[in-house]
């Protein structure tokens, strides 16, 4: 047989070490190969190659900003000069040039999106920029303020449900009152939670939320003994819970704590100091699952950064997200102070690299963990 027949010949890949260079492949392209063949499309679905290809993948983070909608994945972070790969991505569906920014919010979980257009659209888009699909929850005459989501994480199957608040404003106290929900995306109804106001967890939220393994949780503070500690919502019992304490306190009133995913199965609590703007970094020492109560969550003082370099996060109270990789890079996605152009920051030792991405006004910038591949239901 001659060389160039020998090479039209095709090569059948061991089904293990197939899956293990499709589960290395970036999401965009997975999302393309699905078409390739009905064993690929049915591996993409299996929870065991999903959670391998999350294990493997890197944050990325989305943002939107007066134009268009886009993902910025950082390229090279191994070496000693990272750049960045923006990517416009699709809206498939939602109506971006009818976005108010100021009163669109987005949430993550398991690698979808959550958009939150409670001003001109009064809806919820489940949207998937991968797969390019968008699934609208729509609520006639109601405006309901989205705080996080998650699922019922004691089933296999994972139900997605909306945890927020509706606002009723009582003009003759001249205030307004607040009240609990969740919407079921799979039955399309409300499910009210009766919380007394002087109660309500979210009030003491400081800094936006994270979704792991179907719970919600986010920092809070104890009005009466001013301590921090993470508070969670559990969505298989709909109910409040305090998990643990922060290993940190603010210092100063001004001071500010962020809690973020880390390695896509635990906690990472970034304090800055808002008079030095010194930096540290805490981790969870073992990864966060549903057998874990709290009370024996070890927190590791990872990197304490004292440049003055990043910018005050400090009333940032949109725009901000951040990771950390191979615990030694601090990879950060706001605003800069002077300009407010969109910027990633990029510390790790001596090495301080900082990227402007524009220089409109943004919105709603989010660290997506992984990409979700599975087809919205």
């Amino acid at each position: 047989m001659k060389r160039e027949d020998l090479m039209a010949v095709p090569v059948k890949l061991p089904c293990e070490l197939e899956e293990d260079i499709l589960s290395r492949l970036p999401p965009l392209s997975l999302a393309r190969f699905r078409s390739v063949c009905k064993q690929w499309n049915d591996l993409f679905n299996e929870n065991r190659f999903i959670n391998d290809h999350f294990g493997r993948a890197r944050p990325q983070f989305i943002f939107l900003d007066n134009s268009n909608i886009y993902s910025i994945e950082i390229i090279g972070l191994d070496g000693i000069d990272p750049t960045i790969e923006l990517r416009e991505l699709a809206s498939s569906g939602i109506p971006y040039r009818e976005l108010d920014l100021d009163h669109t919010t987005i949430t993550t979980c398991d690698g979808f999106l959550f958009c939150n257009f409670f001003v001109s659209a009064k809806g919820t888009a489940l949207w998937n920029p991968w797969l390019r699909q968008v699934k609208w929850i729509e609520y006639e005459d109601k405006e309901f303020y989205v705080f996080g989501l998650g699922y019922d994480n004691t089933i296999p199957k994972k139900y997605y449900r909306i945890f927020g608040y509706f606002v009723r404003h009582r003009q003759v106290q001249r205030d307004y009152h607040q009240r609990v929900a969740i919407y079921e995306c799979v039955s399309q109804a409300f499910k009210y939670i009766d919380t007394p106001d002087e109660d309500w967890p979210i009030k003491q939220a400081t800094r936006g939320n994270v979704s792991l393994n179907g719970n919600l949780y986010w920092v809070s503070c104890n009005p009466n003994t001013h301590e921090y500690f993470i508070q969670s919502f559990d969505f298989s019992r709909d109910i409040f819970k305090a998990f643990c304490l922060t290993p940190c306190r603010k210092n100063r009133s001004r001071d500010v704590l962020f809690l973020s995913v880390f390695k896509g199965d635990g906690f990472s609590l970034l304090k800055q100091c808002y008079v030095t703007r010194s930096v540290e970094i805490w981790v969870t020492k073992k990864k966060i699952d549903t057998s874990n109560n709290g009370g024996d969550i070890v927190w590791i003082n990872l990197m304490i950064l004292p440049t003055t370099n990043l910018p005050s996060l400090i009333n940032k109270f949109y725009g901000i997200s951040y990771f950390i990789y191979d615990k030694t890079t601090l990879i950060m996605c706001c605003c800069d102070d002077e300009n407010r152009a969109t910027c990633i920051y990029i510390v790790r030792g001596d090495l301080f690299k900082k990227i402007q991405i524009n220089s409109g006004v943004f919105q709603c910038c989010h660290c997506v963990y992984a990409p979700n591949l599975i087809p919205l239901l």
